[in-house]
C-alpha cells in the first residue's frame, strides 16, 4: 500500500467525520511516527536475527558497550537507562547470561550488589551486530541525499525536543 496515500485518506476520513473540529495536522504527525516506529522495530529486529537477538537484547549489550571498559553497570543503571522495569531487565538479563553475552560480578564497591558485565563474547557479538546495523541502515538510507539526512536530523531533533518538553507521564 502507499504509504502517503494511506495517510491521506487517513486525514480525509477524519476531516469528513469529524468536520468541525480542531487542526488534525498534529494527529497525522504522530500516526506518521507510529508506522515509523513500526518499520524500526522490524528493521532492527530482521537486522539482530542473525545473532538470536531482539532489540531489547541489543539494547542493554549496546548500553554495556558505551559505558566503556571493563564494559559494567549496575541492574538500576541499565533498567533506567532503557526505561524498561526492573522485573523486566531480570528477565532481560537472564536470557543474555544465558546466551553467554553477560555475567553478574561483584560489585566491589557494595559486596551486597552485583554488576552486569559483558562478556568477551557478548562484545564480539555487539560489535558484529553494530557493524550489521552500519551495513543495513546505509544500505536502508542509500538513495537520501547527505542534505536530505541533515534536514530530517534537525528536524527530528526538534521534534523530540517539543514532546520531551510537553509530555509528561
Amino acid at each position: 500500500m502507499d504509504e502517503a496515500r494511506w495517510v491521506d485518506d487517513f486525514a480525509d476520513a477524519w476531516a469528513r467525520e469529524h468536520a468541525g473540529s480542531a487542526n488534525t495536522s498534529g494527529l497525522i504527525l504522530i500516526i506518521l511516527l507510529a508506522r515509523l516506529s513500526v518499520l524500526i522495530e522490524a528493521f532492527q529486529s530482521a537486522v539482530l536475527k542473525p545473532f538470536d537477538l531482539n532489540p531489547s537484547d541489543y539494547a542493554v549489550l549496546s548500553a554495556l558497550r558505551r559505558s566503556g571498559p571493563p564494559y559494567e553497570l549496575a541492574p538500576h543503571e541499565l533498567y533506567t537507562a532503557l526505561d524498561i522495569s526492573s522485573g523486566g531487565m531480570t528477565k532481560m538479563l537472564k536470557r543474555l547470561e544465558n546466551l553467554g553475552l553477560v555475567s553478574r560480578v561483584d560489585d566491589p564497591g557494595d559486596r551486597r550488589s552485583k554488576l552486569v558485565s559483558l562478556t568477551s563474547g557478548g562484545k564480539r557479538v555487539e560489535e558484529e551486530a553494530f557493524d550489521a546495523f552500519l551495513a543495513s541502515t546505509h544500505e536502508l538510507l542509500r538513495t537520501s541525499s547527505a542534505d536530505d539526512l541533515e534536514s530530517i536530523d534537525e528536524a527530528l531533533r526538534r521534534l523530540v525536543t517539543i514532546i520531551e518538553t510537553n509530555f509528561t507521564r
